[in-house]
């Protein structure tokens, strides 16, 4: 299994060059996925599980639009 790591202040081009590689486990920040999903650089035709964890503390701090962007 190939993981990485998506947050921000990373760069964004080193995080495409990660998912070029064939990542299968994806774990970052709602606004790092956010900006990828975006960029059509993540992709999620083959997602079979997706986890959010902490939502309600993301809902808390002003991220309701991004968390649901994700979702959709």
């Amino acid at each position: 299994m190939k993981v990485d790591c998506f947050i921000g202040g990373n760069s964004v081009d080193e995080d495409v060059k990660k998912l070029s590689t064939g990542t299968q486990i994806v774990v970052g920040t709602p606004g790092r996925i956010y900006d990828l999903l975006n960029r059509k650089k993540l992709k999620t035709n083959l997602l079979r599980i997706f986890i959010m964890d902490e939502a309600d503390e993301m809902l808390d701090r002003g991220f309701k639009q991004k968390v649901k962007d994700i979702f959709k």
